[in-house]
């Protein structure tokens, strides 16, 4: 079974050969530790993951175009993507909704003020960045990307960044029709935010979407609760506190971390083993090779 079908089968909640793995950010800083080379190009970034034993990469837009207004679809430029689906790796690409374009070009501040008040403009922008993306999936479908990760931070630690019902009206109605749009160019759909998602885990099932990334634990997202409410409809990725390939850590200790994670988010159906923001570069490469080889070894 290669990376990729490894992968198909999670998301479809089918058994795997093993425990398939997966990060939604790896920096180059992190991947120059184990080359000497300063300039970290296409080849050094596959290396990498070849050696972390990873099934699914994410692949993110640069920032070559203006962040000060909406961008047109053409100039949104994902990196390497024609290297990275010859690979037999499943790859993502990332796509911000409109809660994170909004934070990017209004400001925090000025994004809840116009979601409280429902003005027509925040309905607007909203229309806008979903046209946006519709196209940008539309053309990454024809680039042989295969999944797309809807990245919108609607949450915090102790909860949604506003009212749920508010949310219903505005929001989820777009990123469903983005998870649509996707699903009719036969592409899997996954959502991603950050922080505490409890009161909007319906929410997120019922838009359609093929999983959720992130699952933050020390947000008090309980992977296990997660699985056991939304496991028929959503294969879940994540849940590993970065943290914990920071500091020291035994490799008893990790693999106790491993075991639960993968014991709670339901073995060899429907779960992605990573953690729930990326791998950076304050991290222990040992640490970091160590918990995938461990998640490798779990499936039943």
């Amino acid at each position: 079974m290669n990376h990729r079908i490894r992968i198909e089968r999670a998301i479809k909640r089918l058994p795997v050969d093993q425990i398939p793995c997966g990060e939604l950010v790896i920096t180059d800083e992190l991947v120059q530790a184990m080359f000497t080379q300063t300039v970290i190009q296409f080849g050094h970034r596959l290396e990498f993951v070849n050696a972390m034993g990873l099934d699914a990469v994410c692949l993110h837009p640069n920032c070559g175009y203006s962040q000060q207004s909406i961008p047109c679809s053409k100039d949104v430029i994902f990196s390497d993507l024609p290297d990275w689906v010859k690979t037999d790796l499943f790859t993502f690409a990332v796509i911000d909704g409109p809660i994170g374009w909004a934070g990017r070009l209004l400001g925090f501040e000025q994004m809840m003020m116009q979601l409280g008040r429902r003005t027509p403009d925040f309905r607007e922008f909203i229309a806008s960045i979903e046209t946006l993306n519709k196209e940008l999936i539309e053309r990454l479908a024809g680039s042989g990307i295969n999944g797309i990760l809807l990245a919108d931070d609607i949450a915090y630690n102790q909860g949604v960044i506003a009212r749920p019902a508010l949310l219903r009206e505005l929001i989820f109605p777009s990123l469903a029709a983005q998870a649509d749009y996707a699903h009719q160019l036969g592409l899997p759909v996954f959502f991603h935010s950050d922080g505490n998602l409890t009161m909007v885990l319906e929410d997120i099932a019922a838009a359609g979407f093929d999983g959720l990334q992130c699952i933050e634990s020390l947000a008090g997202m309980d992977i296990g609760e997660v699985k056991r409410q939304y496991g028929h409809k959503l294969c879940l990725w994540g849940n590993l506190d970065p943290a914990e390939l920071i500091e020291p850590r035994s490799l008893q200790q990790l693999e106790q971390i491993v075991k639960q994670i993968i014991t709670a988010g339901g073995n060899n159906s429907g779960l992605i083993f990573g953690t729930c923001s990326g791998l950076f570069e304050d991290m222990r490469l040992d640490s970091v090779r160590a918990v995938f080889e461990m998640a490798r070894g779990k499936a039943i």
